[in-house]
């Protein structure tokens, strides 16, 4: 039976995500998904992905690699005799910036969007999200990390035909810290390279055609990740084009990706069709599209009626899809980590006037109520985890100790595992006894309800949050935001004092997430910091290149945050997709990706 707290946020979710979602129509075309034609693809052999169990148990990697393994992205026994299909529909939630230049906004925007149609210099492996060659087939470090040279391929073109060489990977880095660019990767890049086009330019250099050179200005173990882009913005565009047309001519870009660029309407979809000559795996459809759809049950309508073959669809739904002879697919990895992010909590050596023309009273603020590590324990006390993972993550989640920290990948301290009942477990009765004492009963908090693409449950979420705090007594009063207002109002400013927001972040490095949500400086996003030696553990972490210096470090970086609640952490999810298995094969993905999901060049249309 569905527990009252809950049931009430799951018909107000619905209505509220019409309001925040970025665009979107319910008219779409009501022609066949696909059709069939007679090419067959290329050999080789992998493992098939499967529907997802009730109760999933994914082997993971103790690592993620940063070597250079051989590439395992070669399509299995049934795909070697698939025919191709016609038009690969899939309904998604709008991206919170809907663009094609993979410097106009976050990750998430430019994987989910960029990625089709360019490639990165490094590949993800599609089962074990291990970084593989790419158009980089090996790359090292030299004994301190700030020189990383990449060995590329010499036989890819971009879709226009003009080759791809080294010459195109500075230039697509300077396209990163452009005064208009605005993405995840900007402060990163402008902090590793220079702060403008001529400085990194003179940091990323191709020493000839196929071979580039990247020196970094302060020592990072991450480089080859960065070149992943899993997590970021580092995309090939053709320096040919730009020097041709200007920025202009990037508005219908060429590529090197296995999708060719076709064209897009704000707010409806994407279009791309198949590059018929990818270097790696050219797509089993002759087009995919993107179908931009903010509203729940019209994306789940879409699927039920044929007019799109996947759907992103919220887990409280799943069932009925079931119902519907639509099935539930998961990632290979455990993909996506969710959480609440307390606002207000900044280093107190980033007091002072504000860094934005516009705001006031930005960053640390004396007498934040949240800046007590009782009220921020008092709100981890109030929030009902177990019941929010069965009655909206239908209990697939798995437990979460620290946001940015899974216990598979290096940094991880089992003791989060062993006190977390002690210290995070769900007691409202203490949560009023802590605000009590913290002089902070009935403080106001404003809860910003957002959502990203892969976690359709955040708004239900944040609702539930709602009566959860409400009830131990915090003034809660909620306000539907779009995720890309509450980027540019509330925490790039650092303006997010009083608020609480849920959010939603991969299976990565813990120092990557670190970075977005702990770090000080223009570099850092949130910028969380319950204690300032958090920063000088980041640095110790990703200037490190010994791996137990640097497992330490960000051990230690995590029982400041365990101890002093920096963050609200819910669960660890697979990502997981809703397919029409009458016209759906094969999909397989990694989930480590900043998307809701990836590796569309290996979906096969079903036989």
């Amino acid at each position: 039976m569905v527990k009252p707290t809950i049931i009430t946020v799951m018909v107000a979710a619905l209505l509220l995500a019409i309001g925040i979602a970025c665009g979107g129509t319910t008219d779409e075309p009501s022609a066949p998904a696909s059709g069939q034609t007679t090419e067959q693809q290329q050999t080789g052999s992998a493992p098939a992905a499967t529907e997802a169990p009730a109760q999933p148990a994914t082997p993971i990697p103790t690592v993620i690699a940063t070597a250079t393994p051989s590439p395992t992205n070669t399509p299995s026994a049934a795909q070697e005799t698939a025919a191709l299909g016609g038009r690969l529909r899939i309904a998604t939630i709008p991206p919170v910036q809907q663009l094609v230049g993979s410097w106009l906004g976050t990750t998430t925007s430019a994987n989910t969007q960029v990625r089709p149609f360019t490639d990165p210099l490094v590949h993800t492996d599609r089962f074990d999200g291990s970084l593989v060659p790419g158009l980089a087939t090996e790359w090292e470090a030299n004994e301190d990390g700030t020189q990383w040279t990449f060995h590329l391929r010499d036989d890819v073109n971009f879709h226009d035909g003009t080759p791809f060489t080294a010459n195109d990977v500075p230039h697509s880095a300077s396209l990163i810290i452009r005064e208009d660019a605005i993405a995840t990767d900007t402060g990163l890049f402008r902090g590793l390279f220079g702060d403008d086009e001529a400085e990194l330019l003179s940091n990323i250099v191709a020493l000839d055609d196929s071979t580039v050179q990247f020196n970094l200005k302060t020592p990072n173990s991450l480089m080859d990740f960065f070149a992943g882009a899993q997590q970021g913005n580092l995309f090939m565009y053709s320096k040919a084009q730009y020097d041709d047309g200007g920025i202009e001519a990037y508005e219908n870009p060429t590529g090197v990706g296995p999708w060719q660029f076709v064209e897009r309407t704000i707010d409806v979809n994407l279009l791309y069709s198949r590059n018929a000559d990818h270097y790696r795996r050219s797509p089993f459809f002759e087009e995919m599209e993107y179908v931009l759809i903010p509203e729940e049950t019209t994306r789940l309508a879409q699927l039920t009626t044929g007019q799109v073959q996947i759907g992103e669809i919220s887990r409280e739904l799943h069932t009925d899809a079931q119902g519907q002879n639509l099935a539930v697919l998961q990632s290979e990895l455990p993909s996506i980590q969710v959480a609440f992010i307390i606002g207000g909590v900044y280093n107190p050596e980033e007091a002072g006037p504000c860094k934005q023309e516009g705001f006031e009273d930005c960053f640390y603020q004396e007498g934040d109520p949240h800046l007590n590590p009782m009220v921020r324990e008092a709100i981890n006390r109030a929030i009902n985890r177990e019941e929010i993972n069965t009655e909206l993550f239908g209990g697939i989640g798995r437990q979460h100790t620290v946001w940015g920290y899974h216990p598979a990948l290096p940094g991880y301290n089992p003791r989060w595992t062993e006190e977390f009942d002690e210290k995070y477990g769900y007691d409202p009765d203490r949560a009023r006894q802590l605000l009590e004492e913290s002089g902070y009963a009935g403080y106001d908090l404003t809860l910003l309800l957002t959502e990203l693409p892969g976690v359709p449950e955040m708004i239900p979420m944040g609702e539930a949050a709602f009566s959860y705090l409400s009830a131990v007594g915090i003034n809660v009063t909620t306000q539907p935001i779009k995720w890309s207002d509450y980027r540019a109002k509330y925490y790039r400013p650092g303006k997010t004092h009083g608020t609480l927001a849920a959010t939603r972040g991969t299976y990565r490095p813990a120092d990557i997430t670190l970075r977005f949500y702990n770090r000080s400086g223009d570099a850092g996003f949130w910028r969380t910091s319950v204690d300032p030696m958090t920063d000088v553990l980041y640095d110790k972490a990703t200037q490190s290149v010994d791996p137990e210096v640097k497992a330490k470090a960000l051990s230690d970086l995590g029982d400041l945050k365990f101890d002093l609640y920096s963050e609200v952490p819910i669960v660890w999810l697979p990502a997981q997709i809703v397919v029409n298995p009458a016209e759906i094969g094969e999909m397989a993905w990694p989930g480590n990706i900043n998307a809701s999901f990836t590796h569309t060049e290996y979906i096969t249309p079903a036989q």
